[in-house]
């Protein structure tokens, strides 16, 4: 049977077959895939089916894996496709993975190197059957919740801050093409379309004001540079200098007021802050290198190409959401799909009908001044597939014998050309007439006698 499909993306199931497939981590993540984040409980704010102490208790609720919920991926090897992990699936998962032991293996963001400690598990629990947890009705039966008690307080702080939001396992998973039709058309239109999909458009939303801001910051200012204490960074371009207003720059953008005190760059600067400006520089190589001039220049064109490389990345990240908008504005049209090729003013698409019989349709494009694309025109188009080893009639080469051949004859006719060009357009008069004495006798003696003259 074919695999069912999701706005032309094929849909596969998350399957544990072996000993060697299964969960084997979960991650604290700031954009959890499953779209539920989890809740945090300190003696404030609390679920009733808790008992709470005087003292913040640190734990935080969430879902692991949702049950029955599409879920985008994309790689280089499968494409775009999405993944649907199904209550029994994750049953089998949440068995093992006791099992093998696992329940404090946490790290941060998916990140290697990041296994924390001080996040103890303390309930993991699966939806249904009576179970019901508060704040997650939206969330199917059969999903996987686990509850952690949070002793780090980096992680702790972290949390609290919003900048982790859920739960996001790590794992190795059979993909299996789904072929159940009306079980997948069933789950989405539970869903209503609050799926995916609406994860993607929230995902280019979250890239675009990232790419907003960052453009903001790159146009605002230029300056900043790396301490032992976090990133200083300042307004404008010029070097950095006493008196200017300092701020500490996270890896979002994000700033806040730095602590008074030291911070040492990597060169082995010494910047000394106090009340949020620069109170002094100091320079440990600046009474043996006099040049501190010129290297300063330096450091500036070497921070400059390092912002203008960040500029150049986030232009090529608004690529992928110019895609989606053409993609969306076909989907609009036509339900299954997906594009093949674009340009500013044109797309073409692959089109699938109920019967998965396909064609390719060129569309028309324009752009307004928001970004947002208009559809025009369509056409049918074919496409064409050329052999790797077909050579054009126009080429050289052994596929090419009889165009060589008629290239040959042609230089032939140009040199014969050039040739008759070269040539008299008749012979001289007496040339002529020389020729012509010789031919014929008259018999008239006073004309034999000239014509024999004119031959000497």
């Amino acid at each position: 049977m074919a695999t069912v499909t999701i706005g032309g993306l094929p849909v596969y199931q998350a399957c544990v077959t072996d000993e060697d497939t299964g969960m084997f981590r979960i991650s604290l993540v700031d954009d959890p895939a499953v779209q539920s984040f989890f809740q945090a409980f300190d003696a404030q704010h609390r679920m009733r089916m808790y008992a709470v102490s005087d003292e913040e208790r640190r734990l935080v609720l969430g879902v692991v894996m949702r049950a029955d919920f599409p879920i985008y991926r994309r790689d280089d090897q499968a494409g775009e496709y999405y993944v649907i992990y199904k209550p029994e699936e994750i049953r089998k998962m949440a068995e093992k993975y006791l099992l093998e032991g696992r329940q404090n293996d946490v790290n941060l963001m998916h990140r290697e190197g990041t296994d924390t400690d001080g996040v103890q598990m303390v309930q993991y629990f699966i939806k249904g059957k009576g179970i019901n947890p508060d704040g997650f009705d939206e969330i199917s039966d059969g999903s996987l919740f686990a509850e952690f008690h949070i002793v780090n307080d980096d992680v702790w702080a972290a949390v609290k801050d919003g900048t982790y939001k859920g739960f996001s396992l790590e794992g190795v998973f059979d993909m299996v093409p789904e072929t159940d039709k009306a079980r997948v058309e069933e789950i989405v239109d539970d869903l209503d379309g609050k799926f995916s999909s609406n994860h993607q458009s929230q995902h280019i939303m979250s890239k675009l004001q990232k790419i907003r801001a960052g453009l903001t910051r790159l146009l605002a200012q230029f300056g900043n540079v790396t301490t032992d204490r976090g990133i200083l960074a300042w307004d404008g371009d010029d070097d950095l200098k006493a008196g200017d207003r300092v701020y500490i720059e996270d890896q979002d953008g994000n700033r806040t007021d730095p602590e008074d005190g030291d911070y040492r760059t990597e060169d082995g600067k010494t910047i000394v802050v106090e009340n949020n400006q620069v109170a002094e520089i100091r320079d440990p190589e600046a009474e043996v290198a006099p040049e501190v001039e010129d290297e300063g220049r330096e450091d500036v064109n070497a921070r400059r190409a390092s912002h203008f490389a960040r500029l150049r990345q986030i232009f090529e990240e608004s690529y992928e959401d110019k895609i989606r908008k053409i993609w969306d504005a076909i989907a609009a049209r036509y339900r299954d799909g997906y594009v093949v090729e674009t340009a500013d003013d044109y797309a073409v698409a692959e089109i699938w009908d109920e019967d998965y019989n396909h064609r390719y349709i060129r569309f028309a494009i324009t752009w307004d001044q928001d970004g947002d694309v208009t559809l025009g025109e369509e056409q049918e188009v074919k496409q064409i597939f050329v052999p790797l080893d077909f050579v054009s009639p126009f080429e050289t080469g052994a596929a090419g014998t009889e165009s060589e051949e008629l290239r040959r004859e042609n230089v032939d006719l140009r040199a014969q050309l050039a040739e008759l060009k070269a040539r008299p357009a008749a012979k001289p008069a007496h040339v002529e007439v020389k020729g012509a004495a010789d031919i014929r006798k008259t018999g008239v003696k006073g004309l034999d006698r000239i014509a024999a003259m004119m031959q000497k």
